[in-house]
Protein backbone atom coordinates (compact mmCIF):
# COMPACT_ATOMS: atom_id res chain seq x y z
CA UNK A 1 0.00 0.00 0.00
CA UNK A 2 1.20 3.51 -0.85
CA UNK A 3 1.16 6.54 1.46
CA UNK A 4 0.57 9.45 -0.95
CA UNK A 5 -0.75 9.63 -4.49
CA UNK A 6 -1.25 12.46 -6.97
CA UNK A 7 -3.54 11.67 -9.91
CA UNK A 8 -4.72 13.81 -12.82
CA UNK A 9 -7.64 13.48 -15.22
CA UNK A 10 -9.01 15.64 -17.98
CA UNK A 11 -12.45 17.23 -18.41
CA UNK A 12 -14.85 15.96 -21.03
CA UNK A 13 -17.08 17.08 -23.87
CA UNK A 14 -20.37 15.27 -24.55
CA UNK A 15 -20.66 13.45 -27.87
CA UNK A 16 -23.86 11.67 -26.87
CA UNK A 17 -25.17 13.76 -23.99
CA UNK A 18 -26.12 12.16 -20.64
CA UNK A 19 -29.74 13.27 -20.48
CA UNK A 20 -30.83 11.26 -17.44
CA UNK A 21 -29.67 8.60 -15.00
CA UNK A 22 -31.17 6.01 -12.65
CA UNK A 23 -30.96 6.07 -8.85
CA UNK A 24 -27.44 4.59 -9.04
CA UNK A 25 -26.34 7.39 -11.39
CA UNK A 26 -26.06 5.04 -14.37
CA UNK A 27 -27.22 6.71 -17.63
CA UNK A 28 -30.58 5.48 -18.97
CA UNK A 29 -29.20 5.22 -22.50
CA UNK A 30 -25.85 4.75 -24.25
CA UNK A 31 -23.60 7.81 -24.02
CA UNK A 32 -20.32 8.98 -25.55
CA UNK A 33 -17.76 11.52 -24.44
CA UNK A 34 -14.46 13.07 -25.46
CA UNK A 35 -11.69 13.81 -22.94
CA UNK A 36 -9.92 17.10 -23.68
CA UNK A 37 -7.20 19.38 -22.39
CA UNK A 38 -5.46 22.52 -23.59
CA UNK A 39 -2.34 22.24 -25.76
CA UNK A 40 -0.04 22.42 -22.69
CA UNK A 41 -2.18 19.89 -20.75
CA UNK A 42 -2.77 22.45 -18.00
CA UNK A 43 -6.57 22.04 -18.20
CA UNK A 44 -7.08 19.21 -15.71
CA UNK A 45 -8.33 17.98 -12.36
CA UNK A 46 -5.62 17.05 -9.88
CA UNK A 47 -6.32 14.95 -6.79
CA UNK A 48 -3.95 14.37 -3.86
CA UNK A 49 -4.68 11.40 -1.60
CA UNK A 50 -2.77 10.86 1.66
CA UNK A 51 -3.14 8.15 4.28
CA UNK A 52 -3.94 9.39 7.77
CA UNK A 53 -4.89 7.71 11.08
CA UNK A 54 -8.07 5.63 10.85
CA UNK A 55 -9.81 7.64 13.57
CA UNK A 56 -9.67 10.79 11.42
CA UNK A 57 -11.92 9.15 8.85
CA UNK A 58 -12.19 10.34 5.25
CA UNK A 59 -11.71 14.05 4.70
CA UNK A 60 -12.47 15.49 1.26
CA UNK A 61 -11.89 19.05 0.12
CA UNK A 62 -12.70 20.51 -3.30
CA UNK A 63 -10.80 23.75 -3.88
CA UNK A 64 -10.21 23.87 -0.12
CA UNK A 65 -13.91 23.56 0.76
CA UNK A 66 -16.08 20.71 1.97
CA UNK A 67 -18.72 19.27 -0.38
CA UNK A 68 -22.39 18.60 0.32
CA UNK A 69 -23.37 15.58 2.41
CA UNK A 70 -24.63 13.49 -0.50
CA UNK A 71 -21.40 13.92 -2.48
CA UNK A 72 -19.29 13.16 0.58
CA UNK A 73 -21.22 9.95 1.25
CA UNK A 74 -20.72 8.87 -2.38
CA UNK A 75 -16.97 9.45 -2.03
CA UNK A 76 -16.84 7.55 1.28
CA UNK A 77 -18.77 4.64 -0.23
CA UNK A 78 -16.39 4.39 -3.18
CA UNK A 79 -13.29 4.66 -0.97
CA UNK A 80 -14.60 1.81 1.19
CA UNK A 81 -14.78 -0.47 -1.85
CA UNK A 82 -11.03 -0.07 -2.32
CA UNK A 83 -10.41 -0.67 1.39
CA UNK A 84 -12.56 -3.80 1.32
CA UNK A 85 -10.65 -5.18 -1.65
CA UNK A 86 -7.28 -4.34 -0.08
CA UNK A 87 -8.45 -5.54 3.36
CA UNK A 88 -7.08 -2.36 4.90
CA UNK A 89 -9.09 0.34 6.60
CA UNK A 90 -7.39 3.69 7.03
CA UNK A 91 -8.18 7.36 7.22
CA UNK A 92 -7.77 9.43 4.08
CA UNK A 93 -7.13 13.09 3.40
CA UNK A 94 -8.22 13.91 -0.15
CA UNK A 95 -7.79 17.28 -1.86
CA UNK A 96 -9.09 17.96 -5.37
CA UNK A 97 -8.30 21.00 -7.50
CA UNK A 98 -9.48 22.04 -10.97
CA UNK A 99 -7.26 24.03 -13.29
CA UNK A 100 -8.49 26.04 -16.29
CA UNK A 101 -11.65 23.95 -16.60
CA UNK A 102 -14.77 25.46 -18.20
CA UNK A 103 -16.94 22.37 -17.85
CA UNK A 104 -16.70 18.67 -16.99
CA UNK A 105 -14.77 18.95 -13.70
CA UNK A 106 -17.02 16.47 -11.85
CA UNK A 107 -16.14 13.85 -14.48
CA UNK A 108 -12.40 14.42 -14.27
CA UNK A 109 -12.41 14.86 -10.49
CA UNK A 110 -14.16 11.52 -9.99
CA UNK A 111 -11.82 9.81 -12.48
CA UNK A 112 -8.68 11.16 -10.79
CA UNK A 113 -10.04 10.02 -7.44
CA UNK A 114 -10.73 6.39 -8.39
CA UNK A 115 -7.49 6.01 -10.36
CA UNK A 116 -5.64 7.50 -7.38
CA UNK A 117 -7.32 5.15 -4.88
CA UNK A 118 -6.51 2.20 -7.13
CA UNK A 119 -2.82 3.12 -6.98
CA UNK A 120 -2.89 3.91 -3.25
CA UNK A 121 -4.42 0.57 -2.26
CA UNK A 122 -2.70 -1.39 -5.07
CA UNK A 123 -6.03 -3.00 -5.93
CA UNK A 124 -5.34 -3.42 -9.67
CA UNK A 125 -8.97 -2.85 -10.64
CA UNK A 126 -9.66 -2.87 -14.39
CA UNK A 127 -10.63 0.32 -16.21
CA UNK A 128 -14.13 -1.13 -16.48
CA UNK A 129 -14.32 -1.45 -12.70
CA UNK A 130 -12.82 2.02 -12.15
CA UNK A 131 -15.30 3.55 -14.58
CA UNK A 132 -18.18 1.96 -12.67
CA UNK A 133 -16.87 3.23 -9.34
CA UNK A 134 -16.24 6.70 -10.76
CA UNK A 135 -19.79 6.84 -12.07
CA UNK A 136 -21.07 6.47 -8.52
CA UNK A 137 -19.64 9.95 -7.93
CA UNK A 138 -20.22 11.53 -11.35
CA UNK A 139 -22.57 10.02 -13.92
CA UNK A 140 -20.05 10.40 -16.75
CA UNK A 141 -16.72 9.78 -15.01
CA UNK A 142 -16.18 6.93 -17.47
CA UNK A 143 -15.22 9.57 -20.07
CA UNK A 144 -12.26 10.78 -18.02
CA UNK A 145 -11.24 7.30 -16.85
CA UNK A 146 -10.83 6.00 -20.41
CA UNK A 147 -9.83 9.22 -22.21
CA UNK A 148 -9.99 9.72 -25.96
CA UNK A 149 -13.41 9.17 -27.52
CA UNK A 150 -15.25 6.68 -25.38
CA UNK A 151 -18.64 5.10 -24.82
CA UNK A 152 -20.67 3.94 -21.84
CA UNK A 153 -22.95 1.20 -23.13
CA UNK A 154 -26.06 0.29 -21.14
CA UNK A 155 -28.39 -0.90 -23.92
CA UNK A 156 -27.05 -4.47 -23.91
CA UNK A 157 -27.66 -5.20 -20.24
CA UNK A 158 -24.69 -4.84 -17.90
CA UNK A 159 -23.20 -1.33 -18.16
CA UNK A 160 -19.82 -1.36 -19.86
CA UNK A 161 -17.29 1.32 -20.77
CA UNK A 162 -14.86 1.25 -23.69
CA UNK A 163 -12.56 3.55 -25.58
CA UNK A 164 -13.53 3.95 -29.24
CA UNK A 165 -10.48 5.99 -30.28
CA UNK A 166 -7.33 7.14 -28.49
CA UNK A 167 -5.95 10.65 -28.29
CA UNK A 168 -3.34 9.70 -30.90
CA UNK A 169 -5.98 8.50 -33.35
CA UNK A 170 -7.80 11.83 -32.97
CA UNK A 171 -4.77 14.12 -32.98
CA UNK A 172 -5.92 15.91 -36.15
CA UNK A 173 -9.14 17.19 -34.55
CA UNK A 174 -8.99 20.88 -33.60
CA UNK A 175 -11.21 21.95 -30.70
CA UNK A 176 -11.93 25.59 -29.91
CA UNK A 177 -13.59 26.07 -26.52
CA UNK A 178 -15.47 29.27 -25.73
CA UNK A 179 -16.24 29.72 -22.04
CA UNK A 180 -18.73 32.17 -20.54
CA UNK A 181 -18.69 33.71 -17.08
CA UNK A 182 -22.12 32.95 -15.61
CA UNK A 183 -22.59 32.99 -11.83
CA UNK A 184 -24.89 29.93 -11.97
CA UNK A 185 -25.77 27.12 -14.34
CA UNK A 186 -28.39 24.41 -14.62
CA UNK A 187 -27.31 21.51 -12.41
CA UNK A 188 -26.95 17.96 -13.72
CA UNK A 189 -29.82 16.84 -11.50
CA UNK A 190 -32.12 19.53 -12.90
CA UNK A 191 -31.23 18.42 -16.44
CA UNK A 192 -31.99 14.79 -15.62
CA UNK A 193 -35.31 15.60 -13.96
CA UNK A 194 -36.51 17.86 -16.79
CA UNK A 195 -35.52 15.44 -19.57
CA UNK A 196 -37.31 12.45 -18.04
CA UNK A 197 -40.65 14.27 -17.87
CA UNK A 198 -40.34 15.90 -21.29
CA UNK A 199 -43.01 14.81 -23.82
CA UNK A 200 -40.09 14.37 -26.25
CA UNK A 201 -38.10 12.01 -23.97
CA UNK A 202 -39.19 8.78 -25.68
CA UNK A 203 -38.47 10.30 -29.10
CA UNK A 204 -34.92 11.02 -27.95
CA UNK A 205 -34.46 7.48 -26.61
CA UNK A 206 -35.54 6.03 -29.95
CA UNK A 207 -32.99 8.24 -31.72
CA UNK A 208 -30.00 7.20 -29.56
CA UNK A 209 -29.21 3.93 -31.46
CA UNK A 210 -29.11 5.88 -34.73
CA UNK A 211 -26.60 8.40 -33.33
CA UNK A 212 -24.47 5.59 -31.89
CA UNK A 213 -24.39 3.75 -35.22
CA UNK A 214 -23.62 6.91 -37.22
CA UNK A 215 -20.78 8.00 -34.94
CA UNK A 216 -19.19 4.54 -34.82
CA UNK A 217 -19.28 4.20 -38.60
CA UNK A 218 -17.97 7.73 -39.08
CA UNK A 219 -15.09 6.97 -36.73
CA UNK A 220 -14.07 3.90 -38.73
CA UNK A 221 -14.02 5.95 -41.93
CA UNK A 222 -12.49 9.03 -40.27
CA UNK A 223 -15.46 10.94 -41.62
CA UNK A 224 -15.28 13.85 -39.19
CA UNK A 225 -18.18 15.73 -40.80
CA UNK A 226 -20.50 12.76 -40.22
CA UNK A 227 -19.22 12.25 -36.67
CA UNK A 228 -19.51 15.81 -35.43
CA UNK A 229 -22.73 16.62 -37.27
CA UNK A 230 -24.36 13.76 -35.35
CA UNK A 231 -22.75 14.89 -32.10
CA UNK A 232 -24.13 18.39 -32.68
CA UNK A 233 -27.61 17.09 -33.47
CA UNK A 234 -27.59 14.96 -30.32
CA UNK A 235 -26.47 17.84 -28.14
CA UNK A 236 -28.97 20.29 -29.64
CA UNK A 237 -31.73 17.76 -29.02
CA UNK A 238 -30.75 17.38 -25.35
CA UNK A 239 -30.70 21.12 -24.83
CA UNK A 240 -34.05 21.46 -26.55
CA UNK A 241 -35.57 19.05 -24.04
CA UNK A 242 -34.17 21.08 -21.14
CA UNK A 243 -34.98 24.48 -22.56
CA UNK A 244 -38.52 23.51 -23.61
CA UNK A 245 -38.96 22.42 -19.98
CA UNK A 246 -38.32 25.96 -18.78
CA UNK A 247 -34.58 26.04 -18.02
CA UNK A 248 -32.26 28.05 -20.22
CA UNK A 249 -28.94 26.14 -20.52
CA UNK A 250 -27.44 28.07 -23.42
CA UNK A 251 -27.75 31.70 -22.46
CA UNK A 252 -27.57 34.66 -24.83
CA UNK A 253 -23.79 34.72 -25.35
CA UNK A 254 -23.66 30.94 -25.77
CA UNK A 255 -26.48 31.02 -28.31
CA UNK A 256 -24.64 33.75 -30.20
CA UNK A 257 -21.55 31.50 -30.35
CA UNK A 258 -23.71 28.65 -31.69
CA UNK A 259 -25.17 30.92 -34.37
CA UNK A 260 -21.71 32.15 -35.35
CA UNK A 261 -20.42 28.58 -35.71
CA UNK A 262 -23.40 27.67 -37.89
CA UNK A 263 -22.90 30.79 -40.02
CA UNK A 264 -19.21 29.95 -40.50
CA UNK A 265 -20.27 26.44 -41.55
CA UNK A 266 -22.73 27.96 -44.03
CA UNK A 267 -19.71 29.52 -45.75
CA UNK A 268 -18.57 25.99 -46.58
CA UNK A 269 -16.08 25.48 -43.73
CA UNK A 270 -16.00 22.28 -41.61
CA UNK A 271 -17.09 23.25 -38.10
CA UNK A 272 -19.66 21.83 -35.65
CA UNK A 273 -20.50 22.53 -32.03
CA UNK A 274 -21.50 20.81 -28.80
CA UNK A 275 -22.26 22.15 -25.33
CA UNK A 276 -22.37 20.46 -21.96
CA UNK A 277 -24.53 21.48 -19.03
CA UNK A 278 -21.93 24.06 -18.05
CA UNK A 279 -20.79 27.36 -19.51
CA UNK A 280 -18.92 26.41 -22.68
CA UNK A 281 -19.53 25.98 -26.39
CA UNK A 282 -17.04 23.72 -28.18
CA UNK A 283 -16.30 24.14 -31.89
CA UNK A 284 -14.77 21.16 -33.76
CA UNK A 285 -12.84 21.50 -37.00
CA UNK A 286 -10.05 19.71 -38.90
CA UNK A 287 -7.48 19.85 -41.70
CA UNK A 288 -6.24 23.12 -43.20
CA UNK A 289 -9.67 24.80 -42.91
CA UNK A 290 -9.46 24.67 -39.11
CA UNK A 291 -7.07 27.62 -39.06
CA UNK A 292 -9.56 29.66 -41.09
CA UNK A 293 -12.37 28.65 -38.69
CA UNK A 294 -10.27 29.85 -35.74
CA UNK A 295 -9.55 33.15 -37.47
CA UNK A 296 -13.24 33.71 -38.23
CA UNK A 297 -14.26 32.95 -34.63
CA UNK A 298 -11.82 35.60 -33.44
CA UNK A 299 -13.06 38.08 -36.05
CA UNK A 300 -16.56 37.60 -34.64
CA UNK A 301 -15.38 38.56 -31.15
CA UNK A 302 -14.86 35.09 -29.69
CA UNK A 303 -11.79 34.26 -27.61
CA UNK A 304 -11.35 30.49 -27.95
CA UNK A 305 -9.02 28.29 -25.95
CA UNK A 306 -7.64 25.56 -28.19
CA UNK A 307 -8.04 22.05 -26.86
CA UNK A 308 -6.79 18.67 -28.00
CA UNK A 309 -8.08 15.18 -27.28
CA UNK A 310 -6.68 13.96 -23.94
CA UNK A 311 -5.63 10.65 -22.45
CA UNK A 312 -7.38 8.88 -19.63
CA UNK A 313 -6.75 9.54 -15.93
CA UNK A 314 -3.21 8.82 -14.78
CA UNK A 315 -0.85 8.85 -11.81
CA UNK A 316 1.83 11.55 -11.70
CA UNK A 317 3.22 10.85 -8.21
CA UNK A 318 3.25 7.70 -6.08
CA UNK A 319 5.00 7.33 -2.73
Amino acid sequence: MKKKIVAVAYPTIPIIFVASVNEKRVPLHDTMGLAVTDLNEETRSETIIEVQPKEKGIEFLLEGKTVDERKHKDIESVAMEFMKKAQKEVGLKIESHNYKIYSGSSDSGAAALVVGLNELFQTNFSKQKLAGLGNKISESAIRSVFGGLNMYEVSKGKPSGLQLASEDELKDIRIFAMGFDYPTRVSAQEIFDICKVSPYWQTRLKRIPYWVKEIKQALKQKDWKRLFSNAEENCANAHYLVESGGKRCRRKEMMNAVIEIEEIRAEGLPVYWTAGGGKVINAFSWEKEAEIVLKKLKERGQNPTEYKVASGAKIIKSE
